[in-house]
C-alpha cells in the first residue's frame, strides 16, 4: 500500500494501479487499496472502474467520508446528477466544516441553473474558519463571487500572513486591487512577486497593463518585453507592445510588434493591420502602409483615400 500511495503521489498512475490491484490479491478486503485504485483511475477519466473501487470502498465502510465525495464527482461527470447531488449532501453532513464540499456542491447548483442553492453554499463557506492558508484564499474566492471585495482582499492578506511565500495569493490580491481601483497596492504586491520569480509571466503582463492603463508607457514597454523573451508566442503582448511604441513613435520596433502580433494570431487582424499602417506612414514607408491599410477593412478606409493610389 505505501508503494502504491508513494506511485500515485510521483503522478506513476500505472505502477499505483498495479500496486493497489497486487494488494487486493492478499486482502480483497482492503477498503484503502479500493478507494486508492478508484481515485487513480478517476484521474484518468476511466470512470466506470472508478465508481466500481469507490462502490466497494463504500460497501466495506461507510465511514470514509472522502469516497462520498470522489464518487459524487465522478456521478457528475457521467451525468448521473442525482446520485452525485446525494453523495455530496453525504459528504457535507460527515463534513460540515470543510469547504470542498459546500464548493463541489456550489459547483453542481450552479452546472444545474440553481443559482440560489449555489449561494447559499457559498455564504456557509464565507462563515467558516480557515484552517490553513490555502482555505484563506478558497474563502477569499468565495466571497469575491458574493460581491464581498473587501472581505476577499481582506482574507487573502490573512493567507499572505500566514504564508508570504505564497505566490498566488500576491496574484490574486494584485488583481483585486486593480479591480478596485488600487494601483500601487496592485503594483507592489506584482513587484513582490517578480522579484522572487523573474519569469513570472503572469505578474509581468498584469503589471505592464496596469502600468499602461496608468499611462506609465515606459513601464509598460520593458514588461511586455520580458514577457516575448520568455514567451515569445504571445500575439495580444505583442499587439500591446506596439500600440506602446506606436505611442512614443518608435515606429520601426512598432511596425515590427504588431508583424509579430499578426504572425503569433493576433484576434482583431484589422485593427492590428491598421496599427501597423499608421507605424508605416510614419515611418515614411508609403508602399507598404498602403497595403497594410488595404487590409485594415473599413478602418483603412480614409487613408487608402487619402494616401494611397
Amino acid at each position: 500500500m505505501e508503494a502504491a500511495n508513494l506511485k500515485m503521489q510521483e503522478g506513476n498512475t500505472l505502477g499505483a494501479i498495479k500496486d493497489y490491484t497486487s494488494a487486493l490479491a492478499i486482502d480483497p478486503n482492503l477498503v484503502d487499496a479500493y478507494y486508492g485504485r478508484g481515485s487513480v483511475f478517476a484521474e484518468l477519466l476511466t470512470y466506470d472502474k472508478a465508481l466500481a473501487d469507490f462502490n466497494k470502498a463504500i460497501e466495506l465502510d461507510s465511514s470514509i467520508a472522502i469516497a462520498f465525495f470522489n464518487r459524487g464527482v465522478v456521478y457528475n461527470a457521467k451525468g448521473y446528477h442525482k446520485l452525485a447531488i446525494t453523495d455530496f449532501n453525504r459528504y457535507v453532513a460527515m463534513r460540515p466544516k470543510d469547504p470542498q464540499g459546500y464548493l463541489a456542491r456550489a459547483e453542481y447548483y450552479q452546472q444545474q441553473g440553481l443559482q440560489a442553492l449555489a449561494n447559499q453554499d457559498y455564504k456557509k463557506v464565507s462563515g467558516l474558519e480557515p484552517i490553513n492558508a490555502d482555505g484563506y484564499v478558497s474563502r477569499s474566492e468565495v466571497k469575491l463571487i458574493l460581491g464581498d471585495t473587501a472581505g476577499a482582499i481582506d482574507d487573502i492578506s490573512k493567507c499572505i500572513e500566514k504564508k508570504p511565500q505564497y505566490t498566488k495569493a500576491y496574484l490574486f490580491r494584485a488583481q483585486l486591487y486593480s479591480n478596485t481601483g488600487q494601483t500601487t497596492q496592485a503594483i507592489d504586491d506584482l513587484d513582490l512577486v517578480i522579484l522572487n520569480d523573474r519569469r513570472n509571466v503572469k505578474a509581468l503582463i498584469t503589471r505592464g497593463l496596469l502600468y499602461n492603463e496608468n499611462g506609465v508607457v515606459q513601464a509598460a514597454i520593458e514588461d511586455f518585453r520580458r514577457v516575448l523573451a520568455i514567451d515569445s508566442k504571445l500575439p495580444d503582448i505583442w499587439f500591446e507592445l506596439g500600440y506602446n511604441l506606436l505611442e512614443l513613435k518608435e515606429y520601426d520596433e512598432a511596425i515590427m510588434a504588431f508583424q509579430n502580433s499578426l504572425v503569433t494570431g493576433v484576434a482583431d487582424t484589422e485593427l492590428a493591420y491598421y496599427n501597423k499602417g499608421v507605424a508605416e506612414f510614419n515611418s515614411k514607408k508609403r508602399v507598404e502602409a498602403c497595403k497594410s491599410m488595404k487590409r485594415a477593412g473599413s478602418m483603412g478606409a480614409d487613408h487608402l483615400a487619402n494616401y494611397c493610389d
